[in-house]
């Protein structure tokens, strides 16, 4: 088993445990209120869900069928008591400051608080949820980067590159929401439309969503991709060939060499997902193998699934690497602002620039990505995709210049 499977089962049995102790309060919460067939309703959904962190972990075992409901249902409902108990716990203090005040109700615990913490809770649930709903109703945020490198081609000036991550098709997102993204895509027409991972969410019919809405997408000297973790979770030892039929033009620890019109030319280097490792011997990274073809002077455009496979012999290698994966944790925002995402990657989302002194300028781009994962909520972290301009650099130029839409 790879490091990488090791750890997204200890966060997922952590997340579990959380689950069943946050559940289990809310129940108890309940039962402080007065009776009620609304309450009994509530009561009797609780405990029904604490059933369904066991169908998770047995139908991974593949000992149950994996029903997309029950998913669903586990991850919104997970996100409700989440923001729930956030919103309980404000308006317990809420509660209490009250009680500061002379002939004021609060200050003391039984139905008063628990009355203050079910209305807390509701209202910042009711707020979330909101902002999650209007988000899917937005069309992708696009984010435009211009970025200088030292020796750039001048043939390549104005080379563009679209960046998408994550679509997760099948998860979330109906066609329309698909056809949307493409035509947004068609519009930007860019020079090179890059991939990295994700595209389908757990079943191989999904890839025939994306062949149906995608497939005729290009960019105008070329498109490419690498898989990500939720191919192989989805497909095991057969992602490649079956992504690849379904018109996702992957590069599996490989290069390719695209050449503008002007002769300009730049070598794209696609590495494996580390998930692939756990499926056959000829799958996950191989950086040795995937920039074998690289020649002294090329500029090198990297893409990978993970942001972590970024450092060391990559980094040095290419100067832009664009990653996804991680989808900036669904909340929160790009640095300088905080994102759930950034409690487990160093690279949790945006721009980042190689402090390795072998490679000064070279950089890291991470797509907060188009689809969802596990619950359908993104705030603060919409869905977007990144249009990056290559520049040379100048004296007295800045090293990036971004703006968002």
């Amino acid at each position: 088993m790879s490091d990488h499977r090791r750890r997204f089962l200890r966060i997922l049995w952590g997340a579990l445990v959380l689950y069943e102790i946050l559940n289990a309060f809310f129940i108890l919460l309940l039962r402080q209120l007065p009776p009620s067939p609304e309450g009994e309703a509530f009561e009797l959904f609780s405990l029904l869900s604490l059933l369904l962190p066991v169908w998770l972990i047995l139908s991974f075992r593949d000992l149950l069928p994996r029903v997309r409901l029950f998913s669903q249902t586990f991850f919104l409902w997970y996100f409700a008591l989440g923001t729930f108990w956030i919103g309980g716990g404000l308006g317990g203090i809420f509660h209490f400051v009250e009680g500061m005040f002379p002939g004021a109700a609060g200050g003391r615990l039984g139905a008063s608080y628990s009355f203050r913490a079910v209305e807390g809770g509701a209202l910042l649930t009711l707020l979330f949820l909101s902002l999650a709903v209007a988000a899917r109703f937005l069309p992708p945020r696009l984010i435009r980067i211009d970025l200088a490198f030292e020796g750039l081609d001048p043939r390549l000036e104005g080379t563009t590159i679209l960046h998408l991550s994550d679509l997760h098709v099948g998860a979330w997102q109906g066609e329309g929401r698909l056809r949307t993204i493409a035509d947004v895509v068609r519009t930007i027409s860019p020079d090179i439309l890059a991939v990295t991972g994700d595209v389908i969410d757990h079943r191989e019919d999904e890839a025939q969503i994306f062949e149906r809405i995608f497939s005729s997408l290009s960019g105008k000297i070329g498109t490419v991709a690498v898989l990500g973790n939720h191919e192989y979770w989805s497909l095991e030892k057969e992602a490649y060939p079956v992504m690849r039929r379904h018109g996702l033009p992957v590069l599996k620890n490989e290069s390719l060499l695209l050449e503008r019109g002007n002769g300009g030319r730049i070598r794209v280097v696609g590495v494996d997902d580390p998930a692939g490792g756990d499926y056959a011997p000829d799958c996950g990274p191989d950086l040795e193998k995937a920039l074998a073809g690289v020649r002294p002077g090329e500029f090198v455009l990297a893409l990978v699934h993970q942001p972590t496979l970024w450092e060391g012999a990559l980094c040095r290698a290419a100067q832009l690497t664009l990653a996804g994966h991680t989808h900036g944790g669904q909340i929160g925002g790009h640095p300088p602002l905080p994102s759930l995402a950034s409690l487990f990657f160093r690279h949790p989302v945006g721009l980042f620039s190689s402090t390795d002194p072998q490679c000064p300028g070279h950089r890291l781009h991470v797509s907060a990505g188009l689809g969802y994962y596990g619950i359908p909520v993104r705030i603060g972290m919409l869905p977007e995709m990144t249009l990056v301009t290559l520049c040379p650099k100048t004296e007295g130029s800045g090293e990036a210049k971004s703006q968002k839409k």
